[in-house]
């Protein structure tokens, strides 16, 4: 007698999930510096894990006009994560220095201002110092963000001495047009706010930012955002002056 083995059903997806390779992250180089290769369109992408809150520094020296970033798990570029510097007079010559108040998986990007592809050399060095670890924030991460309706004001509070120097919020349009959001003071507070904007989950780069201190009041920041029906918008407000505040952000669409 013939044996028959029977055939497993996998379905399509599955096969197609087993046949695609693993999706290899590159660690940062921290030992020798690391041969990359960048574009304009697609930027070259480091990831290092922080075991404590520290110093992460990064190099890169290349072809091309470089910007080093870097930025959390949801994309959020950290406090002072930006070097486009320009060192010695090189537009390819960066060097960034950033505290990590935590800890947990960083990526440090290297992008490229225009022009073609970038081949570069990069190194990074991390230094531990837990006393640089910032103290717990509900909603200091736009995975954390609080959702708020539109239309509806809401009051808050930062205190940056504290370790709440920022808040995200995000905003879910019910149709299209353009989805304006406003900051206020409130209790008789006033600090230096920042009003950041940002689309489709990318938290690297908003798509607008305010810091106009409108009729001479530094807490007084207005965005606005085209959007589609159903899109989800994410703001961030930031007191970069360090005095406690309180605020209000209200919203609006307009069709």
């Amino acid at each position: 007698m013939t044996s028959v083995i029977p055939r497993l059903w996998i379905p399509a997806a599955a096969l197609a999930l087993m046949a695609a390779p693993a999706f290899a992250q590159t660690a940062l180089p921290l030992d020798a510096p690391a041969e990359g290769r960048a574009t304009d369109a697609a930027p070259a992408e480091y990831t290092f894990v922080a075991k404590s809150a520290g110093v992460l520094s990064a190099a890169v020296q290349g072809t091309g006009d470089l910007v080093l970033q870097l930025v959390d798990e949801d994309g959020q570029t950290v406090p002072n994560g930006t070097a486009d510097r320009d060192l010695n007079g090189s537009s390819g010559t960066e060097l960034l220095s950033a505290t990590i108040g935590e800890a947990g998986t960083y990526k440090v990007r290297v992008r490229v201002q225009g022009g073609d592809a970038s081949t570069f050399q990069i190194a990074g060095a991390f230094l531990a110092f837990p006393p640089f670890a910032r103290p717990a924030d509900p909603d200091r991460r736009p995975a954390q963000a609080r959702a708020l309706q539109v239309g509806k004001p809401h009051d808050d509070t930062l205190d940056p001495k504290s370790g709440d120097a920022w808040d995200w919020f995000s905003f879910k349009a019910d149709a299209d047009g353009a989805l304006a959001i406003i900051t206020r003071p409130q209790g008789g507070t006033e600090a230096d706010l920042v009003l950041e904007a940002y689309a489709d989950r990318n938290f690297a780069q908003a798509v607008d930012r305010s810091d106009q201190d409108m009729q001479g009041n530094s807490s007084n920041e207005s965005v606005t955002v085209n959007v589609t029906a159903g899109q989800i918008v994410h703001i961030k407000v930031i007191n970069q002056s360090g005095n406690p505040s309180k605020y209000r952000v209200s919203s609006s669409l307009i069709q």
